[in-house]
């Protein structure tokens, strides 16, 4: 069980190297691998946190070239859908969900 653990914890973190480096989600890579090791929910949950660590230290690293008015413009829909998306995984099933997230990803 430990290397199972260890395999997905180099996997999500090669994920977000790959994300960051690359300029677009992390998701892309992480939610696949993801859902081999947890289910839908556990991964959902999973990307948050991780999503969380990697803006904060994008924040870090990339302070100097931060637009203000690109943020409000994208960050607060973001809000928005992030808790329509929310609120989506508590009623609907999550096979449908999956079939969604698999049309984007």
């Amino acid at each position: 069980m430990e290397q199972i653990n260890l395999i997905f914890l180099l996997l999500a973190l090669l994920a977000e190297i790959i994300g960051t480096i690359g300029g677009f989600g992390s998701s892309v890579f992480f939610v696949p691998v993801g859902n081999f090791y947890f289910d839908f929910h556990s991964v959902l949950g999973l990307t948050a946190l991780f999503h969380l660590s990697s803006n904060l230290s994008k924040l870090f690293l990339f302070k100097k070239g931060i637009d203000k008015k690109i943020i409000l413009q994208l960050g607060i829909p973001a809000v928005i859908f992030v808790v329509i998306g929310g609120w989506a995984t508590q009623y609907l099933d999550p096979n449908i969900l999956q079939g969604i997230l698999g049309i984007f990803l």
